[in-house]
């Protein structure tokens, strides 16, 4: 009867799923910014790290620069954004407007900026002779080369994001190659155990 070596039994094939610790944390980075909110990043980053099913120190590593560029690239969108609404609110703000002050420029701006319009702010914008998207459009003409300039960065952003990617592939391929020649070894372990079966009984019946 043909042995299995340990090698080739279901439980000990299969390679301990446990990701590695993160050089990252390891190295004390502080991947956010002031105001940023950790647990978002901690859990968006998990979720990557999972969906790409990085477990070596390598695949973890770009996992995390990969999600670092997203962040980024979050960043910008949300810089974008916060561009356009401080332009708006300080035209709203201008002289002309019969509520004129700081205060009505901070107004319209957090107002905006927590994506609602309440009636002082449709007021502040119907007394400068705009709507919210005519406003809207003035501001982004008004904001047009910091807006290039995010963009920009955005597509900076991309380019790192594909060569992450790319180096990521032949990491776990890596790992993937490691561990199909795990599985041939095995399986050749096994083939030689059963020809040395085969040759020792074929001997003993010579002997006979």
């Amino acid at each position: 009867m043909i042995q299995q070596s340990p090698e080739y039994t279901g439980q000990s094939m299969s390679i301990e799923e446990v990701a590695a610790p993160s050089l990252t944390k390891v190295l004390g980075v502080v991947p956010i910014l002031p105001g940023e909110p950790a647990d978002l990043y901690r859990k968006s980053l998990d979720t990557l790290t999972e969906e790409l099913g990085a477990r070596s120190v390598l695949q973890v590593y770009l996992a995390e620069k990969i999600h670092e560029c997203l962040w980024w690239m979050r960043r910008y969108d949300e810089q974008k954004r916060a561009t356009v609404i401080a332009r708006m609110a300080w035209r709203a703000d201008q002289t002309g407007f019969s509520m004129r002050g700081p205060s009505t420029q901070a107004h319209v701006r957090d107002t905006l900026l927590a994506n609602m319009v309440d009636s002082k702010t449709v007021q502040a914008l119907k007394d400068k002779g705009h709507t919210i998207e005519s406003m809207r459009q003035e501001a982004m003409d008004d904001k047009r080369e910091e807006l290039l300039h995010l963009d920009q960065q955005i597509a900076l952003q991309t380019k790192i994001l594909a060569g992450l990617q790319a180096s990521y592939e032949v990491a776990f391929n890596r790992k993937t190659n490691v561990e199909r020649l795990q599985l041939q070894n095995a399986l050749l372990r096994r083939d030689v155990e059963g020809i040395e079966v085969v040759a020792e009984e074929l001997s003993t019946n010579d002997q006979r």
